[in-house]
């Protein structure tokens, strides 16, 4: 399967190089990176593509978004301990519904520091996190309040929850949340 010319990586260390010849059947010369030449098994090798391993460790910009915001809400809290980020009381009516504002003012405490595009990203990180925390705390009701506005934010969050197969959403109650709601209903299996 090996054959002269192929790039391939070795297995229980770092590295790899380009095969040369095939000596011995099963064992194969390879030329490592460092200019080495070794006899390895073939058993001991893998191809390798450049294009496969860097797809393989990449991530999306969502995903770097993510890791960004949760680094940001982390310094925040270590410079103000006792503070909690996100200034929406924590007094659900039902200790099955959770309830998240995405208002930027009760997020952040200067958004004129922040574009336009880094305040929606941080809106949608912010909602991330807390509707994976009302799933994992077994909550039954996600209230998501986003206002009304353009509409822009409500859209985005119901792109997100698009993804998430446990979950289902419609507007929330008119009387108690206005238009500028969703209510989010967790589903378990």
């Amino acid at each position: 399967m090996l054959k002269v010319g192929d790039r391939v990586a070795f297995i229980d260390e770092v590295g790899g190089g380009v095969v040369l010849s095939a000596p011995v059947a099963g064992r194969v010369s390879v030329r490592t990176d460092d200019g080495f030449e070794l006899v390895r098994g073939v058993k001991e090798l893998v191809p390798y593509d450049p294009h496969e391993a860097k797809s393989a460790y990449s991530i999306s910009d969502h995903q770097a978004g993510m890791v960004a915001a949760n680094d940001a809400l982390e310094e925040k809290r270590r410079k103000r301990p006792g503070i909690r980020p996100g200034k929406t009381p924590k007094k659900p009516e039902d200790a099955s519904v959770a309830e998240v504002d995405l208002h930027l003012h009760e997020l952040v405490e200067d958004e004129t520091r922040l574009g336009q595009d880094e305040k929606l990203r941080y809106q949608l990180a912010f909602f991330e996190r807390r509707l994976e925390a009302a799933i994992r705390d077994g909550k039954k009701k996600l209230i998501v309040i986003h206002g009304v506005g353009e509409g822009v934010l409500r859209e985005e969050v119901r792109k997100v929850l698009q993804y998430y197969e446990n979950v289902r959403f419609h507007d929330a109650d008119m009387r108690r949340y206005g238009a500028g709601a969703t209510e989010v209903l967790i589903l378990r299996h």
